[in-house]
């Protein structure tokens, strides 16, 4: 949002500095954000074009059948793939829906998750693309393929997220010195300028538009960027014990004393409390002897991260907290989302749709940007 003059109350010296520094660090970041912003509109609709292109993910159910019980159906998972960690079972409603089981991918990154059929229990596959996405991912959070967590491509994220909040907040300062305008004159785009007033329209007038959008995606991002940022955002919203962790990677080992989970009666607990009013259900697989943690997705959520949270007692299968995703206050609610916001999915349809566009707008005002200082530069005004 590159402009000139200076918003009202400051000194013009603060103003040229906010300039300067708007413009020089949209110079040295725009082209690392522009990525940022397509390999994260790729992701936006990642799992419907997932479903969509598997034939794996759907399943003729036989005649007057059912799937199969529970703890049958994991124990002919674990079979198929005996040296791997089996973490979760995704349970689904629609019965033409193959479930998904979840297994640990040691080598770090996102867990296997292959299609399951809940009526024999053969595993059908990974999802189609899966390991396409897995790489933008990887790309998105950590500019490397393999997710290398913490390494210097982890640190330029943060710094590129960081420089996203500042150019939102500072290109809206800047464009307060253009002097009181009408909210028309603020959002309005007028697309018969041409040349260098046109894209000075351009960045101004989608940047306003788009500012509140990209401090969402920005700050929602940093969750993954520092420990610091994302234990002080805990610290600060939180309001009791939260659940926005699901806890796949535990390595604490089982009670010796404990026995193996009825894992058909710790469903059936979820199901005497939702019956058939469930989407989905995640159930996630401790070691014997620890909590039992259930995330159920109920027939009318929100969206397809707005799911209730039961734990249950590893031994007795009591229901030891029960966490409606509907009864969520604004702190816990926000922690609890923080995917959702960062993809807009928190804000249904319509917000996924305008999180992907201004996420696809990010190479937009790199080059508006670009091309307003290329032209500044001809005529020695810099």
């Amino acid at each position: 949002m590159t402009v000139s003059g200076n918003a009202p109350g400051a000194s013009p010296t603060r103003a040229r500095v906010f300039y300067r520094l708007h413009w020089w660090l949209g110079l040295a970041l725009g082209a690392f954000l522009s990525f940022m912003g397509l390999s994260g509109a790729v992701m936006s609709f990642e799992d419907d074009i997932m479903f969509a292109s598997s034939p794996q993910a759907r399943v003729t159910a036989p005649a007057n059948a059912a799937a199969l019980p529970l703890g049958m159906l994991i124990d002919r998972v674990m079979k198929q793939r005996p040296g791997d960690r089996l973490l979760s079972i995704q349970v689904e409603q629609a019965p033409d829906r193959a479930w998904t089981a979840a297994f640990l991918r040691p080598e770090g990154g996102r867990n296997h998750r292959i299609w399951v059929d809940p009526y024999g229990g053969q595993l059908r596959g990974e999802a189609t693309g899966a390991a396409f996405f897995a790489t933008v991912r990887n790309l998105h959070r950590y500019l490397a393929p393999g997710g290398n967590k913490g390494g210097i491509g982890h640190a330029i994220t943060g710094a590129g997220a960081l420089g996203l909040v500042f150019f939102a907040l500072s290109g809206l300062y800047l464009r307060l010195g253009q002097g009181t305008r009408t909210l028309k004159d603020w959002l309005r785009p007028d697309f018969r300028l041409r040349g260098k007033d046109l894209y000075r329209m351009l960045h101004r007038v989608f940047g306003t538009w788009l500012a509140a959008v990209y401090l969402a995606i920005a700050c929602s991002g940093l969750w993954w960027s520092y420990d610091s940022y994302r234990q002080g955002l805990t610290w600060l919203l939180s309001d009791g014990p939260l659940n926005h962790e699901a806890p796949v990677r535990s390595k604490k080992a089982a009670a010796p004393d404990a026995p193996p989970v009825d894992w058909d009666a710790a469903w059936r607990v979820a199901r005497q409390r939702y019956g058939d009013n469930y989407q989905s259900a995640l159930i996630f697989l401790p070691p014997p002897g620890r909590d039992i943690h259930i995330r159920v997705l109920p027939r009318h959520a929100a969206h397809d991260r707005a799911g209730d949270d039961l734990i249950l007692d590893g031994r007795s299968l009591a229901i030891r907290r029960f966490t409606p995703y509907a009864a969520l206050k604004p702190g816990p609610w926000i922690i609890n989302n923080m995917d959702p916001i960062h993809t807009g999915m928190a804000f249904g349809l319509a917000g996924r749709i305008l999180f992907a566009l201004a996420s696809l707008g990010l190479p937009m005002f790199f080059i508006t940007g670009l091309l307003l200082y290329l032209r500044r530069r001809r005529i020695g005004d810099s």
